[in-house]
């Protein structure tokens, strides 16, 4: 992309300056901003003889409360914030009356920015003299045409190789977190010296490069996240690095910087280069895969390339992109974009041609989910430290004081649990469901596991059970090991070397034979070695370094998952007495790639030592034993230094006995070891009380079922007022009136002739008693005195087998009562 073209002359000029309603008044823009920046602001513009009414709000996210702005005197004195402020101008919001529009607008000097009325009407702003605004349809921008110079780096494999990894469930287990919670990139912009001769006022640079940020992050808003411009560092003087023709030279020189340099005085996550400064190949920007939270590799190199900061915005995005690990968009329109051409046009195509990029296709949101998913992006769960003090601003996503949740602007607002007008939670609600510890409007408890473990170099992360917020995300510390202990972990990725394999050449890829891998990487050359000079040529391997050089892999697919497979080479080689034949390949990743495929750190390369900087050397170099000795064997230590705890005893130094976790974590939704009695003892007491109930119902049940036998007694036998037909019934039992009949009963009357017995009586035992016979009973009615007890006076006598006798004499015929009772 170079210079635009001379702004287009076919909207008509003379613009009125924009107006700022205040209640009943109305007021030039200048005049409503000279004494101060409101949180709110209503501005009426004309577009195309229409007036329309933008509600915007202060980005208040965009600048903390002290933004570092760095600049140099001419002795090379470096200054810090010296008498210099950056005043928040920043704006977005939405048209009134049109329901797919957005804005994002800077008012520092005049009106600046981007206005989407829909897909289809996109229009940039930009501040003239004599306080009027060029407002230019966005296809009448004419860029020259440009391309990404993408640098996949080593951090490439990390997106194939945890793919390889991750299961359905767990991706459909973690999609809502890692979708719904607001992601923060903390943002350092560098203009080189090039840029700031193009913009000798320095506050002018600065609210330039403020602008900038402004509009990335509008873009990112939509990804759910936010970008913070925590710093911005000119090069008044000179440049610090060589800036190159090359821009994979130019990243390389910078990212080197930004490590050593600018990394340890200013804390951030991402840092962009900003230079008018022209590339070969028609590139305007250059950034490493997937590498967003590296302390090495996540930064970029940006063309300045327009007036408009439209523009460099759009680059800047689709660097940002790329270090979240976002590939290019695929030809064929099968990602597609809002809005229909000449407009449409997506931040992550690899060319935009004419046509800067305006929104992230949905091929984009779902690389995003996937990388965040696979564990990428750790520092963004953080918030940015501290804010500019600020009264809260309901609809910024941000809970502040007086609010108890902010679910955005009210046209974008989803959330049941939270009043998007007054950012207030709905009657009844705990808690936003934006936080991953609410569910339902409900606080989840403490020990809720809120953020699962994404990877092998990954650490859980646990509900406090008073805060609606998830913990930040932590990752097991560089030198811990992994792949069982086969490799260790290294900013946050296992690095295993079977693993990086399968990541460029597909499942089955392992390691190619020692003698082979150790042949091909002391070559120096496109089929081996352990890195490559700015000037193009490679680096051989010492020996003890070969498994720290380029990937060296057999098996797998026929083509490599990345670049293309430009060259292969087959030799037989001699090792340890025998013949070896060894297959090499040269990579081509395009001639923007400043660096090729190496190991990653962490990756095995001895008993004891591991790859670092492609150098093999001790794994004790990265810290993880030393850190680990404050865990009193008990824990592991996580990528902040602190020690998670194994389950059963407490943090900070895992030395007493509690929950697990760690301080940065949460602790585990587990009983602590000490209670394991209790426990034990809790189960066994539940155990029994289930074991009484179980004999308490069979009880019952038989004593029911007893007093049943004796009500259908009274009910269907013709002799259902003789102690002998309860004697029948019964067999020996208690009946409801307390009766038990004695075994040496007189001898049962037969029934009705030729009369089926009821059910009921066929259950009664026929067993005869081998004891002698006892004498019958008189043939009239017993006393009424031997319904309650014995005739003799005492108690009934031990149960026994009963025997039924039948009497030789046959019982007269029932009445017709009886006899329809037992037809029952």
């Amino acid at each position: 992309m170079g210079e635009q073209l001379p702004l287009s002359e076919g909207l008509p000029r003379g613009y009125p300056e924009p107006q700022v309603l205040l209640g009943n008044l109305t007021l030039d823009l200048s005049e409503a901003l000279q004494d101060r920046l409101p949180q709110k602001l209503q501005i009426k513009l004309e577009l195309e003889g229409k007036n329309h009414i933008l509600e915007l709000q202060q980005n208040g996210e965009l600048v903390p409360d002290t933004p570092t702005l760095v600049w140099y005197q001419p002795d090379g004195t470096q200054v810090v914030n010296e008498g210099n402020t950056l005043e928040n101008c920043c704006y977005q919001g939405i048209v009134q009356d049109h329901p797919n529009s957005w804005v994002s607008v800077c008012t520092c000097s005049g009106l600046r920015g981007l206005l989407v009325l829909s897909p289809e009407k996109i229009y940039t702003l930009d501040p003239r003299p004599g306080g009027f605004t060029h407002i230019s349809k966005v296809e009448d921008i004419h860029l020259t045409g440009g391309t990404c110079a993408l640098n996949p780096g080593p951090h490439s494999f990390i997106q194939a190789q945890s793919e390889l990894k991750l299961g359905l469930h767990s991706l459909y287990r973690s999609k809502r977190d890692v979708v719904s919670e607001t992601k923060f990139v903390e943002l350092v912009i560098v203009a080189d010296h090039k840029e700031a001769q193009r913009y000798p006022d320095l506050h002018q640079l600065q609210t330039r490069m403020l602008e900038v940020a402004n509009q990335v992050d509008a873009f990112f808003r939509f990804l759910n996240v936010r970008v913070a411009l925590v710093g911005v560092e000119v090069w008044s003087q000179e440049d610090l690095i060589s800036v190159d023709g090359d821009a994979g030279v130019t990243l390389e020189n910078f990212l080197r910087w930004r490590q050593t340099d600018l990394l340890p005085r200013l804390p951030h996550d991402s840092a962009q280069l900003v230079t008018t400064s022209l590339f070969l190949n028609s590139a305007v920007g250059m950034a490493v895969q997937n590498s967003i939270c590296s302390p090495a590799l996540s930064g970029g190199v940006n063309v300045d390339h327009s007036v408009s900061i439209l523009g460099v915005a759009s680059t800047m995005a689709h660097e940002l992109g790329h270090s979240l690990g976002l590939a290019h968009d695929p030809p064929g329109g099968n990602c597609p974009c809002p809005g229909q051409p000449p407009a449409k046009s997506c931040i992550m195509e690899a060319a935009t041609a004419f046509l800067p990029g305006l929104s992230f296709s949905s091929c984009s949101r779902e690389a995003l989910e996937k990388a965040l998913l696979r564990g990428a992006g750790g520092c963004l769960f953080s918030r940015p430290a501290q804010l500019a003090p600020r009264p809260p601003r309901c609809g910024n996503l941000f809970v502040e004081p007086g609010e108890q949740c902010d679910c955005g602007f009210w046209e974008e607002c989803s959330d049941p649990c939270c009043n998007a007008s007054s950012c207030q939670l709905m009657p009844g609600a705990q808690c936003a469901s934006d936080g991953l510890c609410c569910q339902d409007c409900q606080l989840r408890p403490a020990g809720w596991l809120c953020r699962p473990v994404r990877g092998d170099c990954d650490l859980p992360e646990f509900c406090s059970g008073d805060s609606a917020q998830c913990p930040s995300d932590v990752s097991l510390g560089d030198g811990e090991p992994c792949a069982g202990g086969k490799a260790v972990c290294a900013a946050g990725h296992c690095a295993s070397y079977v693993a990086q394999c399968q990541a460029l050449w597909g499942p089955g890829a392992r390691s190619a034979a020692p003698a082979c891998l150790q042949a091909a990487n002391t070559r120096g050359d496109g089929f081996g070695n352990c890195g490559k000079l700015y000037n193009g040529t490679y680096v051989p391997c010492a020996p003890r370094d070969a498994n720290c050089g380029q990937l060296q892999c057999q098996g797998g697919s026929v083509h490599p998952l990345l670049g293309t497979a430009q060259e292969t080479l087959t030799e037989t080689i001699e090792a340890n007495g025998t013949h070896q034949t060894c297959r090499w390949t040269h990579l081509d990743l395009g001639s923007d790639v400043a660096q090729p495929f190496l190991a990653l750190t962490g990756t095995a390369c001895a008993p004891g030592w591991v790859c670092i900087d492609q150098r093999c050397q001790p794994v004790a170099l990265l810290g993880a034993e030393e850190c680990r000795s404050k865990c009193h064997g008990h824990g592991v230590c996580n990528s902040n230094g602190h020690c998670h705890c194994d389950q059963g005893w407490a943090p900070p130094d895992c030395s007493k006995e509690g929950f697990g976790g760690s301080v940065d974590s949460g602790a585990l939704g587990q009983q602590p070891k000490a209670n394991g009695g209790l426990t034990t003892g809790l189960l066994l007491s539940l155990l029994l009380l289930a074991l009484l109930m179980l004999l308490g119902a069979c009880y019952w049940h038989r004593t029911h079922l007893r007093r049943r036998l004796c009500q259908f007694k009274g009910t269907s036998s013709q002799y259902r007022d003789t102690a002998e037909a309860q004697v029948r019934f019964l067999h020996g039992g208690v009946c409801a009136n307390g009766y038990r009949p004695s075994p040496s009963g007189p001898p049962e009357r037969p029934g009705p002739p030729q009369r089926a017995q009821d059910t009921e009586l066929q259950l009664l035992s026929s067993a005869k008693s081998q004891g002698p016979a006892k004498p019958p009973p008189p043939r009239k009615p017993l006393p009424s005195y031997a319904q309650g007890r014995h005739p003799s006076g005492e108690g009934p006598a031990e149960e026994s087998s009963v025997p039924l006798v039948v009497p030789s004499r046959p019982a007269p015929p029932p009445p017709a009562a009886s006899g329809a009772a037992l037809r029952v």
